[in-house]
């Protein structure tokens, strides 16, 4: 178990943590001289059951709240320490606020220095610290009343911490490991050493671990856990590492983290669950600037507030919030997070991750308050079954990411009525209602087509997949399409999809029309006949031509250039490569140059340049043309 002190200033914490363990954590010769904390210190005290207590000593002055915030991520419990002759001071409001919007689990305060006052004086305040305790949601906090002078009432204290120790509920070990580096030093003979509380996962000697944000790797050689030599550290526990590798690159520093590669990732925007404090003089502007503590790091940023609509947030309010810093961080789903002011003058308030890895709400603001909304469930399982009954597909893999989860512990989670599925490599995750209202929908699109189409073998695989993520996300509508494909529901053949029993029919008298002017077409290459021409080269009257093309083109097998000249699409491909040529040669596109790439006259020259004015792949400057979208011709040939 994990103990921080918290109080104000000269209130005894040091001297109390040497009373238990006999260990004097001011250990610079700064704060021997002046009898003040300025750095974190640390202390162990020995159980029975060989794994000791672990107290983190923070300093108590104004001027040191964030040191005193580096030290309390990861902990167990705080000891809230208020001096008898003094009572409730300042610094007791802010680190008691700072310990309940940090989330600490369990709180005890010390009332120390008893031996400064009688007994009617210690029963007043205790009195007193119980209804202050009951206001601030700390109902049922045990006070003890301590000497750390004379060792009055040590002794009890310390029977109960180590009882409370063995009713620590065990932190998983299964995720993967990280740190929040709280200190960075070198020593002689040693190298580079870090110490932190670990937040998750385990670390053996030689494992390899990615420091952050430099991206970093480096090895384990050593390490101590709880101030003693050991071969792994667990979750929750406090460790010392001895690192080796390219540490000068690195230049480890607190907040700094240290995790194992699938976790190197970082972000600038992390969306999150936010409480104001009811104190707070003021209310929470949008984009107001503020200073993020998270783990041991600290750093500025503004919040954007999303949800519940509104340019400010009151004293005591909730709301969604994205969290835009100046630096990347490196967090997780339900981690603990502390706001202050940007002058640090004031602690705000705080709340938990909810997706650490955001990009800002913009125009999508209403899907990302309700992917919000699912995350945030109590448990990383219930935010994954009320995600996917959003009707969301949910990579898996980065869902792991966001709660550092495994591969086993993701599938351990998965909803039982959801399915996943495989694509690109990637494994996913949706509500098996989705999958079944895909599978109808592409049933029903391929059985439309063929009787739209008797006379085609099928539709072509470009035209059915553009359509059919219109309605579904591209890696369930593929996966879809290949499950039918091989249960032999449906057939694929040279890129053409058909339902597996489907014959062609007979074409009529239009469907005859239009193959003649294909063909034609089709033998014309890029000297694109007139629509004269196609008449005499066919035999057709010019209300058969124009009652075969009409739906033709509106079905995309024929491209209207002008009212008297139509193409197929792979002559307006074609075309358009021939441009992309010109235009690598550093060419001026113009008529007279491009007339030579197509191998065409001037008027069908000038009739291609303003199809693709008209489809937005070029556009025309004075007597030449620019390309504004090279990918704009496939696109609309896809689509078409």
């Amino acid at each position: 178990m994990i103990i921080a002190t918290a109080g104000h200033v000269d209130h005894g914490k040091t001297a109390l943590i040497k009373q238990l363990t006999g260990v004097d954590t001011d250990r610079l010769e700064e704060e021997r001289r002046r009898g003040l904390s300025i750095n974190l210190g640390y202390a162990y005290l020995p159980t029975p059951d060989g794994m000791p207590l672990g107290f983190i000593d923070v300093p108590g002055h104004r001027r040191f709240i964030n040191t005193m915030i580096a030290g309390i991520s990861g902990i167990d419990m705080g000891m809230l320490l208020v001096a008898a002759d003094d009572g409730i001071m300042p610094q007791t409001v802010e680190h008691l606020d700072v310990l309940r919007v940090l989330g600490v689990p369990r709180l005890i305060v010390v009332i120390n220095k008893a031996d400064r006052v009688d007994a009617k004086a210690i029963t007043d305040l205790q009195a007193v610290l119980t209804s202050w305790l009951e206001d601030r949601a700390w109902p049922h906090v045990q006070i003890f009343a301590t000497s750390a002078v004379t060792g009055e009432g040590v002794e009890a204290l310390k029977v109960f911490l180590l009882e409370a120790s063995r009713e620590t509920q065990e932190r998983a070990v299964s995720n993967y490991f990280r740190l929040s580096i709280d200190r960075a030093f070198k020593l002689k003979g040693a190298g580079q050493i870090v110490t932190g509380t670990a937040s998750a996962g385990s670390v053996s000697v030689d494992d390899s671990l990615i420091h952050l944000p430099s991206q970093t790797a480096l090895r384990v050689r050593g390490l101590r856990v709880h101030d003693a030599a050991a071969q792994v550290a667990h979750a929750g526990t406090r460790v010392a590492l001895n690192l080796t590798g390219k540490t000068d690159a690195a230049s480890l520093s607190r907040g700094d983290w240290l995790v194992e590669p699938p976790l190197a990732r970082m972000s600038v925007c992390v969306s999150v669950e936010l409480s104001l404090l009811d104190s707070i003089p003021f209310a929470l502007k949008h984009m107001a600037p503020i200073k993020l503590h998270i783990g041991a790091k600290r750093v500025g940023g503004r919040v954007a507030l999303l949800a519940p609509r509104g340019r400010r947030l009151e004293a005591g309010a909730r709301a969604l919030a994205q969290l835009v810093l100046e630096e990347p961080i490196n967090s997780v789903w339900g981690e603990r997070f502390l706001l202050r002011d940007h002058a640090e003058d004031i602690t705000l308030g705080g709340g938990r991750v909810l997706d650490p890895l955001s990009v800002r709400a913009g125009r999508s603001k209403a899907q990302v308050t309700k992917r919000l909304h699912a995350l945030q469930a109590d448990s990383i399982g219930e935010a994954l079954q009320r995600l996917t009954a959003l009707d969301s597909v949910i990579d898996l893999s980065q869902f792991g990411s966001l709660a550092n989860l495994r591969v086993d512990d993701i599938s351990a989670l998965i909803p039982d009525k959801a399915r996943t599925f495989t694509a690109d490599k990637k494994r996913y995750c949706v509500k098996q209602a989705l999958w079944v209202r895909g599978a109808k929908w592409l049933k029903a699109f391929v059985q439309r087509w063929h009787e739209q189409h008797p006379d085609q073998p099928g539709v072509r695989l470009t035209e059915l997949k553009a359509a059919f993520v219109e309605d579904f996300q591209a890696e369930l509508a593929m996966s879809i399409l290949v499950s039918k494909i091989q249960a032999n529901e449906l057939k694929l053949d040279e890129g053409i999809v058909s339902r597996k029993d489907f014959k062609v029919k007979a074409p009529s008298a239009q469907q005859a029309n239009r193959y003649k002017i294909e063909h034609c077409l089709q033998t014309a290459g890029l000297a694109l006949p007139l629509l004269s021409e196609l008449q005499a080269k066919t035999g057709l009257s010019p209300d058969e031509i124009a009652s075969a093309l009409k739906p033709a083109v509106k079905a995309g097998t024929f491209v209207k250039i002008t009212e008297s000249r139509y193409a197929l699409p792979e002559h307006i491909q074609l075309f358009a490569e021939k441009l992309e040529q010109a235009k690598a040669t550093g060419e001026p596109l113009t008529v007279a140059v491009l007339k030579t790439y197509f191998g065409a006259g001037r008027k069908l020259t000038i009739e291609i340049l303003e199809y693709f004015d008209s489809i937005r792949y070029t556009r025309r400057v004075g007597d030449a043309r620019e390309v504004i979208d090279s990918e704009r011709p496939a696109a609309v040939f896809n689509r078409q």
